[in-house]
């Protein structure tokens, strides 16, 4: 009898933990759950190869916080602190961690639950302040074999200059630095050397089909989607030439977002050569070779071509066709370049005729600052709008300081004109870029030291 006793108090028991053991305990009186930490983040300049800081915002009634660090989904360690910030040492380089955070209460509090797993992942190599993060080698030699490798190697949330080498070569790549990979500087070996190219035109390759994403459907070689990138000596090309009367978009290079800028490079191409396709980007070059024909640098974005040499390689040619925001006060601006030509086109005919731009849509402005024009600038200067959708009263085709072979600008049609010295004098890249803060970062190129 004692037994069965025993057996039915045991079951009764079991019963009660079964039924009611996932239940929180009663929250005693006033008190309450901790909300779980948030804002996690890498502290500005801590992450390396084999270490980082994650803080996040301190929770109201925490007396401390419990922390675990995994990777793929193995805890590496785990502990406690009083802070909201925690230092990770002994990683692994390349390597992807996630952390959590929980929030520690005293009565008559409950702690939080755990926070949101928050990933990083840790760098190939630290390198010096100037140094490279990373080297693209095709012999095996560096870090990477692609140029896409190393670009998919960027940590995400970069707070500093993520430098990536990429040594002599020609690498044949469609490439993309996508959205969040931010701070990214890539270095060539000079624009001789160092060759990104691609022969893709719109409508071939996956462009036929439009239920792709939209980066896998443009023509571009490289398309850049985030903030503070930097290309520094190296040549950008697309070899699609566009002699088969259709389908021949053929971007080298293509900035959907961000403040992105360009030294000493070469961007080749045909038809439709370089797009700022985003209302938003700011773009400079400076010092670069920009080359294609039929509104081969073209789009909605404020740019700056500075003391660039800007090559037709076409017969009737309109060098930009900028679709700039009607609000905006600056679109395609050019200071102290020069304009030439190839005698001969690549299709055989010789080029005559060239264009200083066509207003493609919106308030189209292309302006031209104290350039070399050369003899075969046609005397009207511009050709006409390309659509009715092109905001006449907002549009602005002008030079200023110019200098010519041929005819000069006072013959102008189809919107072209001369600035007058108050006008021309509001052309600075402290006005054009107003709204990029560091302007003399985003001008200037970051010396790296190969």
């Amino acid at each position: 009898m004692k037994l069965m006793k025993i057996f039915a108090l045991c079951l009764a028991a079991l019963t009660m933990w079964s039924c009611h053991g996932d239940e929180p305990e009663p929250t005693p009186e006033g008190g309450g759950k901790l909300a779980a930490p948030a804002g996690l983040e890498i502290v500005d300049g801590s992450l390396g190869t084999d270490r980082a800081s994650v803080s996040w915002g301190a929770v109201a009634n925490a007396v401390g916080y419990k922390y675990k660090v995994l990777a793929s989904g193995t805890l590496v360690t785990s502990g406690e602190t009083t802070a909201t910030q925690l230092d990770i040492t002994g990683l692994e380089k390349k390597t992807e961690y996630g952390v959590q955070v929980m929030a520690v209460a005293e009565a008559p509090y409950e702690n939080s639950l755990w926070s949101s797993l928050f990933v990083f992942t840790t760098r190939l190599r630290d390198g010096s302040e100037s140094g490279p993060s990373v080297v693209v080698a095709q012999d095996g030699t560096g870090d990477f074999q692609r140029v896409q490798d190393a670009l998919n190697s960027i940590p995400a949330n970069n707070a500093t200059p993520y430098i990536i080498h990429i040594k002599e070569g020609t690498y044949k790549e469609k490439l993309l630095i996508g959205k969040g990979k931010d701070n990214v500087i890539l270095v060539g070996d000079g624009a001789e050397k160092t060759i990104l190219s691609w022969d893709d035109c719109q409508g071939t390759y996956n462009g036929a089909d439009s239920s792709l994403p939209e980066t896998q459907r443009r023509s571009y070689t490289l398309r850049v989607e985030s903030e503070r990138v930097q290309i520094h000596d190296l040549t950008i090309e697309n070899t699609h030439q566009n002699n088969t009367g259709s389908g021949d978009q053929a971007m080298a290079v293509e900035v959907k977002y961000g403040k992105v800028s360009f030294f000493d490079c070469r961007i080749t191409g045909y038809q439709d050569t370089f797009l700022g396709r985003d209302d938003s980007a700011r773009i400079y070059l400076k010092g670069c070779f920009v080359e294609g024909n039929v509104d081969f640098i073209y789009g909605a974005s404020v740019m700056v071509f500075d003391h660039c040499q800007i090559h037709a390689n076409r017969e009737q040619t309109p060098i930009t066709a900028p679709s700039t925001a009607a609000a905006a006060p600056y679109g395609i601006v050019f200071f102290d370049c020069e304009v030439t030509h190839d005698e001969v086109g690549f299709n055989g005919q010789k080029v005559n005729n060239i264009y200083l731009g066509r207003a493609w849509q919106n308030g189209s402005k292309s302006v031209w600052i104290r350039c070399k024009m050369p003899k075969a600038l046609h005397a009207d200067g511009w050709m006409e709008n390309m659509n009715s959708s092109v905001v006449e009263e907002k549009k602005i085709f002008a030079e200023w300081g110019c200098t010519y072979e041929g005819a000069d600008a006072s013959a102008r049609k189809n919107g072209g004109r001369v600035l007058t010295d108050d006008e021309a004098a509001t052309y600075t890249l402290a006005n054009i870029f107003a709204d990029v803060e560091n302007l003399t970062e985003f001008t200037t190129k970051y010396g790296v030291e190969l």
